[in-house]
């Protein structure tokens, strides 16, 4: 495996007095394509807002890019190079899509030299939908559109690692297909990601590796190639169901 990005060992977390995540490892290497599986509430989402500074590590070790972030708040981890598309996509109303993007400049990590630099210009080549759309007001767009510019706003941060929360919720299949289909270009620029993603097939088939949660714990990791659809399900419900 290449050189390790981000690495938790025995992570908790939660809300306030509630604990969500338990005794958590979790690793991503520079440049890699991770999956994390799991039924809803399985603590998915709480665990990216742990990563991101977004909710407090209340013990265990987080490191990234051989960094303690444990306890750096959101806007310090951003310009390190932790980004993060949120589940709802959580855009500016009212503003146009270029506004959107530009939105990210404020908070984006300095590029370091030979780096590939988002710009603009490299997110329309991405996805050109958006060039054509980009003095149109976000809410004017359609799900997929806006989920590109979800990601496109990311992107502008200049991350080391994507972290993609839900971005294939209530989109139609060509759509998933046509985001999905731009992640080899965004890996190609050395970024790694992680994505949450309900449909086990599409996850297994777009990560090098595979991480299930359920109930806030890590039930299996392994390669894509090395884990059985019996895995999976087992380590996805507990219990014996068939998981599509």
């Amino acid at each position: 495996m290449s050189e390790m990005l981000l690495k938790a060992r025995a992570l908790c977390g939660g809300y306030r007095d509630f604990q969500a995540l338990f005794s958590i490892d979790f690793d991503v290497a520079k440049g890699e394509a991770v999956a994390l599986v799991g039924a809803n509430g399985a603590g998915k989402s709480t665990l990216f807002k742990t990563l991101v500074g977004l909710l407090p590590v209340k013990s265990g070790t987080l490191t990234f890019n051989g960094r303690d972030i444990a306890a750096m708040p959101a806007h310090t981890l951003s310009r390190q190079g932790l980004a993060l598309v949120p589940e709802g996509r959580r855009l500016f109303k009212g503003l146009t899509v270029e506004d959107n993007l530009r939105v990210a400049l404020d908070h984006a990590r300095t590029v370091e030299p030979g780096e590939t630099v988002w710009t603009l210009e490299r997110l329309y080549d991405l996805f050109p939908i958006l060039a054509e759309r980009r003095r149109q007001v976000v809410e004017k767009l359609s799900g997929g559109q806006q989920q590109m510019v979800a990601i496109g706003r990311a992107l502008m941060a200049q991350p080391k690692l994507l972290l993609c929360d839900e971005i294939s919720l209530g989109l139609a299949p060509k759509v998933i297909g046509e985001i999905y289909a731009m992640i080899p270009s965004i890996r190609a620029t050395g970024t790694a990601i992680v994505i949450v993603e309900q449909d086990v097939s599409l996850a297994q088939r777009c990560a090098d590796r595979i991480y299930c949660m359920l109930e806030g714990r890590i039930t299996l990791t392994g390669a894509s190639s090395d884990i059985s659809r019996e895995q999976i399900t087992e380590a996805y419900f507990g219990v014996k169901h068939a998981v599509g």
